[in-house]
């Protein structure tokens, strides 16, 4: 149990607490959220209790072998008042450490550890017998696993013609691939190792990168990878047109939607030979392939993440939450720099890729430099008005909102609950609408024809900055667009008819309904009483983008450049 003492917690609450804990080192930091499962507040104070498993071997991860000792901070999040090595009353007993691998001291802002270096590398016989135990195990599994294939097979054969019902998860429209699934399936369990297509195809990912590395790295290569896009447009777009005419840099691209499981053999050869000879990678997305290798030491890794602002919780922040990663994993640490849009949301992006926050750079987002490109704007004004001539002169709305589910495979959004035929009725008649989905969502949101003429459908664009030159209201819900929306004041309604479940499932790094941009609306009849009313809470906008934007001069991208030139160690020549 802890106990917070500070005059602005009080009982008139309007959001949970967060308590970060905050690991520092000599050579580096780490922030991890802290699994608080209750809360009390009363009289000027907050209780709150929670158990959660850190393993501090993993707790570092450039410095991890190095066993250098450290000390634990706590940070405290709450509505609007943020605070670093903040004061907490400990019950005795309610923090605690492997004694044998580490020794700790509390006191009134820290605790102090110390690894035991002597404890944790040299137990040479303790290590070999456990070793030899583990192997001994995994043999012995996978011989039985072996000799039991026949009947895998038949099994497989009796799924696969239906005398047996096949699992769901086994839904490949190739049955030469669904039985194969089958039977890696249970070869697996009885192994005690994980045998599939993907499993294979990151053998050979790994097998590449690490013949690929006997070739010299390139100090002049650069490398773009990215999952999200078949062509160089959103940060790349911006920071490759900086840089393209420069003839001293060897510039690559690698752009495809495909994961590893659905990559050629030509592909795996391509990417692993481009991460073995480049001195710099850059990313957009989260990209799994790139953390099944380790990186040479003379290439940087850095992350152009697409999207603005911190917002929605993402990576370790999500630790314990479901499909929140495991403290094992090696996904986002291996980034040398990250890209963030203000010095506010660098600790939230350290938090959540799990890297230094001396790792994240306030440089801004590329792509918003197009929004202080005067003439750019009324260029793409005019385009989009020739395209879509019965769109001029009207009140355009653009409804965007993002995708439910877990991942891009299971990625939907409830069309019902925005049903066209409703708001058009009750709005008035010079209000259009675009509709713009997360490229995740498939489903096609039905347009009745009787309102073709005041409802598009746009989803199948890339990009979404050029529709905000357009747009006098934004209709969305947890999308990062309001990031770019505020910095174009474009008034804005949430339409979050599922807040409560939002918040328990997946959360946010500021207290939503004290920190949003515009109106709030829970239900279809509150969007369009906004609409009618024109209430979209417009004094909302630029406290937030001050917020989240530093520098709002349209040279996001030349520090970006900057930073990519200093990285390479080179002068820039254009």
């Amino acid at each position: 149990m802890g106990v917070i003492n500070d005059e602005r917690i009080n009982s008139h609450f309007a959001s949970r607490p967060k308590l970060i804990l905050h690991f520092i080192s000599e050579q580096e930091d780490r922030r991890i959220p802290f699994i608080i499962s209750n809360v009390i507040y009363t009289q000027g104070k907050c209780y709150f209790s929670g158990r959660y498993k850190y393993d501090l071997s993993l707790v570092f991860w450039k410095t991890r072998k190095a066993l250098l000792p450290f000390d634990l901070r706590f940070n405290f999040l709450f509505i609007d008042y943020y605070k670093e090595a903040i004061q907490l009353n400990f019950d005795e007993d309610s923090i605690f450490a492997d004694n044998l691998n580490y020794k700790f001291e509390k006191s009134t802002f820290a605790c102090s550890f110390t690894p035991d270096k002597k404890e944790i590398l040299e137990h040479p016989v303790k290590k070999c017998i456990v070793l030899f135990t583990y192997s001994l195990v995994r043999v012995v599994r996978y011989v039985l696993a072996i000799a039991l294939l026949p009947l895998f097979c038949v099994d497989g054969i009796l799924h696969l013609s239906k005398v047996l019902p096949m699992p769901a998860r086994f839904s490949d429209e190739n049955s030469i691939k669904r039985f194969s699934s089958f039977v890696f399936s249970d070869f697996s369990d009885i192994a005690g190792c994980k045998v599939s297509f993907l499993t294979g195809k990151r053998w050979l990912f790994k097998r590449f990168f690490g013949l690929f590395k006997i070739l010299k790295i390139k100090k002049n290569k650069i490398t773009f990878i990215s999952l999200r896009r078949n062509e160089i447009s959103g940060n790349f777009a911006f920071v490759y047109d900086k840089i393209k005419d420069d003839k001293n840099l060897d510039i690559h691209f690698i752009l495809n939607e495909h994961m590893i499981i659905e990559m050629s053999i030509k592909e795996i050869i391509e990417y692993t030979k481009a991460c073995a000879t480049s001195k710099l990678v850059v990313l957009d997305e989260y990209t799994p392939m790139i953390h099944y290798i380790d990186l040479r030491k003379e290439t940087k890794l850095i992350q152009l993440w697409h999207a603005c602002g911190a917002f929605k919780t993402f990576g370790f922040t999500r630790i314990a939450k479901p499909k929140g990663p495991k403290q094992s994993t090696k996904n986002h640490r291996s980034y040398d720099y990250s890209i963030v849009s203000s010095d506010y949301c660098r600790k939230f992006h350290a938090e959540g890729f799990g890297i230094p926050t001396d790792n994240v750079v306030a440089t801004g987002i590329p792509r918003t430099d197009i929004f202080f490109d005067e003439e750019y704007r009324n260029r793409t004004r005019e385009a989009f008005y020739n395209e879509h001539p019965s769109f001029r002169d009207k009140k355009i709305v653009i409804f965007a909102p993002t995708f439910r589910g877990m991942s891009k495979e299971t990625a939907f959004y409830p069309t019902d609950l925005f049903d066209i035929e409703t708001v058009c009725k009750n709005i008035p008649d010079d209000y259009v609408i675009i509709i713009k989905h997360h490229p995740f969502v498939p489903n096609i949101h039905p347009i009745p024809a009787e309102y073709s003429d005041r409802v598009i459908d746009l989803s199948e664009q890339t990009e979404i900055n050029d529709l905000l030159f357009v747009a006098d209201l934004i209709i969305t819900d947890y999308s990062s667009l309001i990031f770019e929306a505020s910095l174009m004041n474009i008034p804005m309604i949430f339409y979050v008819f599922d807040l409560e479940k939002y918040i328990n499932d997946r959360d946010f790094y500021f207290d939503f309904k004290e920190y949003i941009p515009g109106k709030i609306a829970y239900s279809l009849d509150d969007v369009i009483k906004a609409i009618n009313n024109k209430d979209f809470c417009e004094e909302r906008l630029s406290p937030f983008a001050e917020m989240f934007f530093d520098k709002r001069d349209g040279k996001s991208t030349d520090r970006v450049v900057k930073l990519f030139y200093d990285t390479l160690g080179m002068t820039k020549t254009v």
